[in-house]
C-alpha cells in the first residue's frame, strides 16, 4: 500500500512538472472579418493592364483558423474561408470575345461571385501572448460559385447578346497566411490576418444563351476556365488556451 501511494506521488509530482513546463498555450481560435483584394486586380492597379481572364474583382472576406500547437513554436492550423466579391468587367469581356467572337464587347449586368474553402497546413509562430506572430502553409478544397452576366456587342456586323448562366465548381485550393496578435487579457488577442488563397478551377457545362439579330436564340454549354487569387486582410479576435 505504501509503495501504492509513493507511485501515486512520483506519478502526480511528473505531472505537475510538465504542466509547469508548458507556459504556452496550446489551441486558438482566431476569428477575423475584413477586406478580399482581388490578386489580379491588385496587380492590374499597381503595373497597369494585365493578362488574363480571371472573374475576382475586389470584395469581403471572413475567416476562422483553428490552430493546435504540440510544441513551443510548431503546429497545425485548419482554416475556413468565405469571399463573397464583384466580377471584373475585363474578365467578361475576355471570355466574350474567345467563346463567341464578339467585338467590342459590353457588360450590360453582372453579379457577384463567392468562394468557400477548408484547409490545413503547418504553422509557425513567434513571440507569445502579449505580442506574436504566426505563419501558416495551407491546402485544402473550395467550392466557387461564378456570377451571371449578361454581355453585347457585334457579330460579323450582327449585334449579339450572350446571356451566362451562373454555376458552381469545386477543386483544390492553395494559400498561405500570416497572423499579427496583440495580446489584451488573459487568452484573449486582437489580431490582424493577411491569407491568400489561389484556387484553378473549371466551370463546366455553363448555360449561354446566345441572341443575334435575325437568327433564332441558341443555348450553348461551354466550359470556363478560372484562376482565382484572393488577398484577405482581415482584423478579429484571437482567444487561446
Amino acid at each position: 500500500m505504501v509503495r501504492f501511494w509513493r507511485f501515486v506521488i512520483v506519478i502526480s509530482g511528473l505531472t505537475m512538472g510538465a504542466v509547469q513546463a508548458q507556459d504556452y498555450d496550446r489551441f486558438s481560435i482566431n476569428i477575423a472579418g475584413g477586406k478580399s483584394l482581388s490578386v489580379r486586380e491588385l496587380a492590374t492597379k499597381v503595373f497597369g493592364r494585365t493578362r488574363g481572364g480571371e472573374l475576382a474583382d475586389d470584395g469581403i472576406g471572413a475567416q476562422v483558423v483553428l490552430a493546435y500547437y504540440p510544441t513551443r513554436r510548431l503546429g497545425l492550423a485548419t482554416r475556413f474561408s468565405y469571399n463573397q466579391n464583384r466580377t471584373r468587367e475585363e474578365g467578361i469581356k475576355l471570355i466574350a470575345s474567345t467563346n463567341y467572337g464578339v467585338e467590342n464587347p459590353v457588360v450590360e449586368s453582372t453579379e457577384g461571385w463567392n468562394a468557400m474553402s477548408a484547409m490545413i497546413g503547418p504553422s509557425l509562430r513567434l513571440g507569445g501572448r502579449r505580442l506574436g506572430l504566426e505563419g501558416r502553409l495551407l491546402v485544402g478544397y473550395a467550392v466557387v460559385n461564378s456570377p451571371m452576366f449578361v454581355t453585347t456587342g457585334s457579330y460579323q456586323k450582327y449585334n449579339i447578346t450572350v446571356s451566362t448562366q451562373t454555376q458552381n465548381s469545386a477543386d483544390w485550393a492553395y494559400g498561405a497566411g500570416a497572423t499579427l496578435n496583440i495580446g489584451l487579457i488573459g487568452g484573449l488577442s486582437m489580431v490582424v490576418n493577411t491569407d491568400a488563397t489561389l484556387i484553378s478551377t473549371t466551370f463546366r457545362n455553363v448555360s449561354n444563351q446566345i441572341t443575334t439579330t435575325g437568327f433564332p436564340t441558341v443555348n450553348q454549354l461551354v466550359d470556363i476556365e478560372q484562376h482565382v487569387g484572393v488577398l484577405n486582410v482581415t482584423g478579429g479576435l484571437r482567444f487561446a488556451f
